[in-house]
């Protein structure tokens, strides 16, 4: 029998949740057999599921728990219905879902096909069936509330007592900021049968600039009162860190190919014809955001210097610049991995400072380097001076925003739901 004592508790534990999407599944096959698959949980939307079984029962064998996002937001406006997400078991084909499809009970309702759905194929989460509640759309709360109510029933009776219920709360940058509106969701969301809350904001993302961080920090703190997890759903880079750094989130998801970030522009009017497909893109961390593989190219081919500042040779990740470039998602998977287990490690009250001193400060100073890179094309030199002004912004003002809050209790920590044989330290699920 061991007689070790642990006198302090380890380090609060930042959890990152891997979106995956349409075609996304085979990279994150591959990082999964490779070992690099490393995040706590995985996300499926309900429209790809049925090609993605094999990805989803490996994912689940290997202690990952389990997400599913119904697309409920996406089936629901007019923008986004007819896409992909018509897929989902429960989306209708011909036009939005309507407030009828959402009464429990009638031949019409999304909820409990939902239900089954989840209890069927094994998931351990389901993301609450709930709406974007930006421009004209704030009516939906009360509805999303009883949608996720009717939920936690339904899945009771179909046999999935241990299935959770993470909230999904979808606004737009305006809404957050508005004291008054986030009182009146805070106290409608208290009470409910759910483990976390998913905070996805319209407008915010990787790219966001020192005083929009500071703004949302302020922000989300007011959802602390819900004394639950809180993930930055759809979110990455320095935006991400920072606020998981500074307590005021659980953890943070993000998906791959450029989706560290949300934007409903074009959501709420008939949806158009879709653009071309984009250029590959590397997520660059001196820079704080992606650069096309192709200028990337140029820039290495250029520069030498360049390359022992921007280029990966990490043992556990590429090796090489080629492979980097070659495979920039499972570069930026492996790359996240790493920060967040490294920031984990870290005290919560020497979190954010580490974070300000570490990381901000190493990307401020690449990105001040980079304008002085001999040789490098223009338009590289153009871009770095733009990154270098918005992170030095950004480095005083997180100061002073880690500074106006001081030590505060961190958001609570991210648990393991019942059934997760857990390959990774986060706390278990309390009974």
């Amino acid at each position: 029998m061991s007689n070790v004592f642990h006198l302090h508790k380890p380090p609060q534990r930042m959890a990152h949740y891997l979106r995956v999407g349409y075609h996304e599944h085979v990279l994150a096959d591959r990082m999964r057999a490779e070992g690099r698959l490393s995040q706590h949980g995985v996300v499926f939307d309900a429209c790809y599921v049925e090609t993605q079984q094999d990805l989803i029962r490996d994912v689940k064998n290997e202690g990952h728990e389990l997400i599913l996002d119904t697309n409920i937001a996406e089936q629901s406006v007019l923008g986004r219905f007819s896409g992909t997400v018509s897929d989902a078991p429960w989306a209708r084909k011909d036009s939005p879902l309507e407030l009828e499809d959402f009464k429990p009970g009638t031949n019409r309702s999304v909820v409990e096909p939902i239900a089954r759905f989840a209890v069927a194929r094994g998931f351990h989460t389901v993301l609450s069936p709930t709406h974007y509640l930006g421009g004209d759309q704030a009516f939906w709360f009360d509805v999303d509330r009883k949608s996720c109510e009717a939920l936690r029933a339904t899945l009771d009776r179909e046999g999935g007592q241990a299935v959770r219920i993470n909230y999904a709360l979808i606004l737009d940058n305006a809404q957050i900021k508005d004291v008054e509106f986030v009182k009146k969701i805070i106290s409608g969301v208290q009470g409910l049968p759910i483990e976390a809350l998913w905070l996805r904001v319209a407008g915010f993302g990787a790219d966001a600039t020192g005083a929009g961080v500071d703004k949302m920090t302020r922000a989300v703190l007011e959802f602390h009162a819900l004394g639950i997890p809180i993930i930055m759903d759809r979110l990455g880079g320095l935006t991400a860190y920072a606020l998981n750094s500074f307590g005021v989130a659980s953890g943070y998801s993000n998906g791959l190919k450029g989706k560290d970030g949300f934007q409903t522009s074009g959501w709420l009017k008939p949806r158009g014809r879709g653009g071309g497909g984009n250029e590959r893109a590397v997520f660059v961390a001196g820079l704080d955001r992606r650069m096309k593989v192709s200028e990337m190219k140029a820039l290495f081919a250029a520069s030498t210097t360049a390359r022992s500042v921007y280029g990966c040779l990490e043992p556990s990740c590429c090796r090489s610049i080629d492979v980097m470039l070659h495979e920039p998602e499972a570069h930026h998977l492996s790359e996240q991995s790493r920060i967040v287990t490294d920031l984990s490690q870290v005290p919560e009250a020497r979190r954010a400072d580490y974070f300000l001193d570490t990381y901000l400060e190493g990307m401020r100073s690449r990105a001040n380097r980079s304008q002085r890179l001999k040789k490098a094309p223009e338009g590289f030199l153009e871009t770095a001076e733009k990154a270098a002004t918005r992170l030095n912004r950004m480095k005083k003002a997180l100061e002073q925003t880690a500074e106006r809050i001081g030590k505060i209790a961190f958001a609570p920590e991210v648990t393991v739901p019942m059934g997760v044989v857990a390959k990774h330290p986060v706390s278990r699920r309390r009974s």
